[in-house]
């Protein structure tokens, strides 16, 4: 009988964290489940780079071909992403970006075309960030992580093949992918 108004308390309490992390957006158990989870490999991330943390809010789906975006201290995940197998290695490259700096305008982009290249810089920075990420956070093993950061580009490349557009500030997933394996040479 103690117990009842606790596991009530904790009920309350996580439906609150989860609609603070969501915002207006509907979800099911097993996508509030995915957002504890996300919210505690942030939080694992930015204790172990003793960052301050950050917050994961979920948004409604588009069709911006986004998964997931760093901006100032929060991640906005794209709801659709939330039952994909490639969640995590979306977060660690948003975190990467967050670890990184890359918050804001970049430095000395005076046109576009001087900023979709930083940004594309940031893009590739970030994927090697996001390896780093699920070596130390998850304990994965280079190569692993290596693989796991190329498949999703491999199935991004798919997508782009059959007419998804590449997203803002991205080189094509291949390009990516090549920039990746080029850093990690001995995978």
């Amino acid at each position: 009988m103690g117990k009842e108004p606790v596991s009530c308390a904790l009920k309350i309490s996580v439906g609150a964290l989860v609609l603070a992390l969501t915002g207006c957006v509907s979800l099911t158990t097993g996508e509030e489940s995915v957002v504890a989870e996300l919210q505690d490999f942030a939080n694992r991330t930015t204790a172990l780079y003793r960052v301050p943390s950050v917050r994961i809010s979920i948004q409604s789906a588009t069709n911006l071909n986004t998964g997931a975006v760093y901006r100032q201290g929060n991640v906005f995940v794209n709801v659709k992403m939330l039952s994909s197998p490639y969640v995590k290695k979306l977060m660690a490259h948003e975190l990467g970006h967050y670890l990184l700096g890359h918050d804001g305008f970049i430095p000395n982009a005076v046109s576009q075309a001087e900023w979709q290249r930083g940004q594309e810089q940031r893009e590739l920075d970030a994927n090697a960030k996001a390896v780093e990420i699920l070596v130390r956070v998850e304990g994965m093993d280079e190569r692993d992580a290596v693989e796991f950061v190329s498949e999703y580009l491999r199935r991004a490349q798919r997508a782009v093949d059959r007419g998804a557009p590449v997203a803002r500030g991205h080189l094509p997933p291949a390009a990516e992918l090549a920039d990746l394996l080029s850093r990690f040479p001995a995978r």
